[in-house]
């Protein structure tokens, strides 16, 4: 059995593992399996279908804070009330990763948590394996959910958590049609390499004459382009070695990458780029997008439908493409999945009866208002045959990549990713303000990723 760590211990290595972002809306090669070296001892086994308690309340915390208005939808169908049995559903979004780290320390979680860092729950023994509930379940049936999806669910073999909500494809290049046609380039001709990209970018950057930034081409950070899984995968690379525990962030390849992805923001200016940001309704996962100040973004399938839902009026002009490659690896179509959960807090109140919402998030009803209240696609092969590509300008291009891609990975599968994104940002910061060499940043996050790794007592 998993041993229990202390309160204390708890909260400091998963205030720095979960530090960074939380996870994004939102993503293989082989099918992961294998975990830290210190973690192997699984779970003991569960009932497989114990029967669910009646009239209690089930309690379900998540990071999103996009997603109440459709579980509120949800909770009122009448196949949600048939299937809760008297059960009650209490949910809860825009919840910090502090907030939910101290409720798993003091032994007081809610039943479910999703769009935290999964990893790093299953690696300090605070969730529960699933496998035996999903082997017995009617809903969640491996041959009908994505072989890419239904591969990320895995460490030491066992089930972390039941996948669903939201999981499809996470790279693609989206442009505003109507920006690029004014910067007299050809929209139906997209870069597919870096160095296009570039030219892009400068084409589409715009001062005024006092040398103000008015609109710039591309965040070459923002949204799914700032992690180093994208670095990683565009430049054809591992960061992070789950089938030995190692690290090669100080691959040159990844010192390529901070030197290319630094002459985007070196063009513009450091400062200016910050100052775009700061400014109110600027900011990054689509904010700068959505008021028409960034022309091109490098997003997952959700970008159409979260900006179908919240900015129409742009969303109108918005196209999606491959996400870009260094021009040696011309023809690589790139892309990455990860599935989301809701993991079963192994001192939560009602696991099984959170077990069911869960397997009813994976209901056709549920599905279908998710994605029209959201704009979010999960990976269940059969409901996936009933979506329109067209209802979200640029969707049509991920669901074609799904066949199309050349190169794939499960992302997010480190248990110190979050801490290893956090140095991540602040490194590639020094790099495009000429502090520090790509190549000193990239060693510099290989010693620190090694060190927290020991500190944490993972190696």
């Amino acid at each position: 059995m998993r041993e229990r760590i202390s309160r204390r211990d708890f909260l400091r290595w998963g205030a720095v593992a979960m530090g960074g972002a939380a996870l994004a809306s939102c993503a293989p090669q082989a099918a992961p399996t294998a975990a830290p070296a210190a973690e192997k001892e699984a779970e003991p086994a569960v009932e497989a279908q114990p029967a669910p308690a009646e009239g209690v309340t089930v309690t379900w915390w998540y990071a999103w804070g996009n997603l109440p208005p459709a579980i509120d939808r949800m909770v009122e169908t009448d196949e949600f009330k048939d299937w809760m049995q008297g059960n009650t559903l209490e949910h809860k979004g825009s919840v910090t990763s502090e907030a939910i780290l101290t409720a798993v320390a003091a032994g007081t979680p809610p039943d479910g948590g999703s769009n935290f860092s999964y990893p790093n729950f299953w690696s300090r023994g605070a969730v529960l394996a699933v496998n035996d509930w999903v082997g017995a379940s009617d809903v969640v049936k491996q041959d009908n959910i994505l072989e890419m999806i239904w591969a990320g669910c895995f460490y030491d073999d066992q089930m972390i958590g039941v996948p669903g909500i939201e999981t499809f494809l996470w790279y693609g290049l989206n442009y505003n049609e109507k920006l690029v046609e004014e910067a007299g380039l050809d929209p139906d001709s997209p870069p597919l390499s870096w160095e296009e990209l570039l030219e892009w970018h400068k084409a589409l950057t715009v001062f005024d004459d006092a040398g103000n930034l008015l609109q710039v081409g591309l965040d070459p950070y923002d949204a799914m382009a700032g992690e180093p899984d994208f670095a990683a995968t565009s430049w054809g690379f591992k960061w992070w070695d789950e089938e030995d525990g190692s690290f090669h962030l100080n691959d040159p390849r990844m010192a390529e990458a901070l030197d290319m992805c630094g002459e985007f923001i070196r063009y513009v200016g450091p400062d200016k780029f910050q100052g775009m940001r700061q400014v109110d309704g600027q900011g990054t996962w689509g904010a700068a997008y959505n008021a028409e100040v960034q022309a091109m973004i490098i997003e997952g399938y959700w970008h159409p439908g979260e900006t179908q839902i919240q900015q129409p009026d742009v969303a109108q002009y918005n196209r999606s493409s491959w996400a870009p490659v260094p021009a040696g690896r011309e023809g690589a179509k790139i892309q990455a999945t990860g599935p989301h959960f809701v993991q079963l807090f192994k001192d939560g109140e009602h696991p099984y009866e959170m077990f069911r919402v869960a397997e009813f998030l994976l209901n056709d009803v549920a599905l279908d208002i998710i994605f029209e209240e959201v704009g979010w696609v999960f990976g269940k092969k059969s409901w996936l045959e009933t979506v329109d590509p067209t209802t979200y300008p640029g969707l049509d291009f991920y669901m074609k990549a799904a066949t199309e891609m050349t190169e794939w990975i499960v992302g997010r599968r480190c248990p110190i990713r979050s801490f290893v994104d956090a140095q991540y940002q602040e490194l590639r910061e020094q790099v495009y303000r000429d502090l520090m060499s790509a190549t000193d940043a990239a060693e510099e996050l290989q010693t620190r990723a090694l060190a927290e790794w020991e500190a944490q007592g993972l190696s």
